[in-house]
């Protein structure tokens, strides 16, 4: 990305800023002091990110923020949207307020207001805020996107996949295609390859949130297959790279006689079932309403059936205790299959896998 400052360890930083122990006690009960103040309410003339000293109009919940202005050695309440934020009297200077963003200030459908308030007035400034509170995942005309909740996003730049970092070499950044759903939605469409990702939201406002991780924790398989796996079938014909129906690049095309499946081998991973929470595939169906696929672990020691829908792509998200309602589960799981279960007579089935791996 053409910025002048890396997204993820921009954000990383503002966690850890040392000024936000200074906060720690931060209800701000501001005793009348005896120095003689200006007897003038507040005047704000910017806000600034405090890690970057970035002039922003809109902050990020939780987030700390510079006040430049005049008259302010003698705040006694500052709030966001009618929420009172937290401050230390001790840093305040006639010209310089540093204060925390309340992470319970509403961001949509408000005044999107600042209220500063010392011992001899009170002043508003224009001020909205930003979060990120949730995604969810789709595929939309073949495409992989995600929904991005939370507000306040009307004034939204540019969408940003980010995994890595700087520090280890690997730090990746894909801008993303968005569109602005309403001021609570933003819709973006992953970018090819991702496999696992922070999303960045950046606003004209000059305010940058994140979202929890995108993606997998491990991944058998997204556009190619994880190179610590093979496969094997019986029963038909598989190919690993198909470009007919694709959620990226490729996806693996299935044909199956009845009954038939293909087995996914973890030839050089050891996969600890402890490890992970939930097994993510992406399936699209060709033949006709009803048809499904068993998807089994460990050489058919447990079973799920997903129903397959015709001519679109479904995502199954199958919690691991699902196999294993009753107790039991392995230590390790050693094989995956997916076995054409649609039981009805029919001489061929084709479908296709993509995105698939442990969440």
């Amino acid at each position: 990305m053409k910025k002048e400052f890396n997204l993820f360890s921009k954000y990383v930083s503002i966690c850890m800023l040392i000024v936000s122990v200074l906060f720690s006690s931060c209800e701000s009960e501001f005793n009348e002091p005896s120095d003689n103040f200006t007897s003038e309410p507040p005047v704000i003339t910017s806000v600034s990110e405090t890690r970057e000293d970035k002039a922003v109009t809109q902050g990020v919940l939780d987030n700390i923020y510079t006040i430049r202005g005049e008259n302010l050695s003698s705040l006694v309440a500052i709030y966001f949207n009618g929420v009172k934020a937290s401050f230390n009297p001790a840093l305040l200077s006639d010209t310089v307020a540093f204060v925390t963003v309340p992470e319970e200030a509403p961001v949509l459908n408000q005044s999107n207001t600042m209220k500063v308030e010392n011992l001899f007035g009170t002043t508003d400034y224009d001020f909205s805020l930003l979060t990120i509170t949730d995604f969810t995942e789709a595929t939309v005309n073949g495409k992989k996107v995600v929904n991005l909740m939370g507000g306040d996003f009307s004034e939204t730049s540019s969408v940003t996949f980010v995994s890595g970092s700087a520090e280890n070499g690997n730090l990746i950044e894909l801008p993303a295609e968005f569109t602005i759903i309403s001021a609570g939605e933003v819709q973006a469409e992953v970018p090819a390859g991702v496999e696992q990702a922070f999303i960045f939201l950046e606003t004209s406002r000059g305010a940058i949130t994140r979202s929890e991780s995108y993606g997998f924790s491990y991944s058998i398989y997204i556009d190619g297959l994880n190179t610590d796996w093979s496969t094997s079938e019986w029963g038909g014909t598989h190919e690993l790279q198909s470009t007919e129906v694709t959620l990226g690049d490729f996806s693996v095309k299935s044909t199956r006689e009845a009954w038939a499946g293909l087995t996914f081998w973890p030839d050089n991973a050891t996969i600890n079932y402890k490890d992970f929470d939930a097994i993510s595939v992406t399936i699209y169906g060709t033949g006709a309403p009803g048809d499904s696929v068993n998807l089994a672990l460990n050489d058919f020691n447990a079973q799920v059936n997903l129903p397959l829908v015709p001519g679109e792509w479904t995502k199954f998200v199958i919690p691991l205790s699902d196999f294993y309602p009753n107790g039991g589960a392995p230590d390790t799981i050693f094989r995956m299959d997916f076995q054409e279960s649609s039981g009805t007579g029919m001489a061929q089935y084709i479908f296709y896998i993509d995105d698939f791996g442990f969440l």
